[in-house]
């Protein structure tokens, strides 16, 4: 496993101790957080990156030169510029598979409309150079759609631990929150609803204050299981996994796009047109009381099918 390295961030201790001495990282492009923490610069992104250009050259080797020793059969790149750039001129004979949601631009009908068309340039762009350095595309879909020659639409990876939980609705919300600035709109909530209960997993040291209605947990995903498994909703940012995940479960869901994030943009569509969540444009009581439970168990059956699928689009 080569996981991008980069950035304030670290990688989650659940992350390192699942893959362990397997692990190795390489330097690879970040976001640059906005002074609220509530979105990303896009523009200062990009300069801030090139202006890095020597590392990421260098990593690039690397990548390569480990491909090339290990020699595998396939090489699974999950969505990073650097890997694929990488992947550019491995040794003949080893298979070459992008996998990601990203790749759902580049379909025919895929709808994403609104938002920044600058910012929905350089998502497609980045995801064409990933592309290139592939053999074949796995697009995660929260729903079965066509493909094309070189697209392939698969399920979510929601992993079996998930599947195998029953879900039981309970009396607190569970809260993710990938970037920190709206921790403080949920405890502004907190203070006006002495009854609002949540569990908050976030990188935020244990001593922050917070209302007494609020738990701060470390990230850790055998506790966070737990608490999905009993929560009453969950309120996320809009990546895919924790969506795919809590959808899988029948979770009422609400989620935040990043600010200026047009990928968490279009997951936060893609929720609410396939029934599974909805997009919040902020915190608040009445917000929460919207959240419908997914009804929809042919979203499971989905789901369910994504081993055999990926196996089979792999071999052919």
């Amino acid at each position: 496993m080569l996981v991008g390295c980069g950035g304030p961030r670290k990688l989650p201790a659940y992350f390192l101790d699942g893959f362990r001495e397997r692990l190795e990282c390489f330097h690879s492009p970040y976001f640059l957080r906005t002074p609220n923490k509530k979105g990303i610069y896009v523009g200062l992104t990009i300069i801030h990156n090139l202006l890095r250009a020597p590392r990421y050259l260098k990593a690039i080797r690397q990548v390569r030169q480990k491909i090339d020793k290990l020699a595998p059969d396939a090489v699974f790149n999950f969505y990073d510029g650097i890997g694929a750039l990488a992947l550019r001129k491995v040794r003949p004979g080893i298979r070459r598979i992008g996998i990601g949601h990203h790749f759902s631009l580049h379909l025919d009908g895929y709808r994403c409309r609104g938002g920044n068309p600058l910012h929905r340039w350089f998502l497609e762009r980045h995801t064409r150079l990933v592309m290139r350095g592939c053999d074949r595309v796995l697009a995660l879909s929260f729903r079965e759609t066509g493909g094309n020659d070189l697209i392939r639409v698969v399920p979510p990876l929601v992993r079996k631990r998930f599947r195998e939980l029953t879900y039981t609705p309970g009396e607190r919300y569970l809260v993710y929150l990938l970037n920190e600035g709206f921790v403080m709109d949920l405890v502004n909530m907190a203070r006006a609803d002495p009854e609002f209960r949540a569990d908050l997993f976030s990188d935020l040291p244990p001593d922050t204050p917070v209302p007494a209605g609020i738990t701060l947990h470390p990230i850790s995903e055998q506790s966070f299981q737990e608490k999905m498994r009993t929560c009453r909703g969950l309120i996320t940012t809009a990546g895919f996994d924790a969506v795919a995940e809590a959808a899988y479960l029948g979770v009422p869901m609400g989620v935040i796009p990043v600010r200026n994030h047009y990928e968490q943009r279009c997951n936060g569509l893609d929720a609410e047109r396939n029934g599974i969540g909805i997009v919040l444009a902020g915190l608040g009581r009445e917000a929460l009381h919207s959240l419908g439970k997914p009804s929809d168990d042919t979203y499971r059956e989905w789901v369910d099918r994504a081993g055999t699928m990926i196996i089979k689009t792999i071999e052919e």
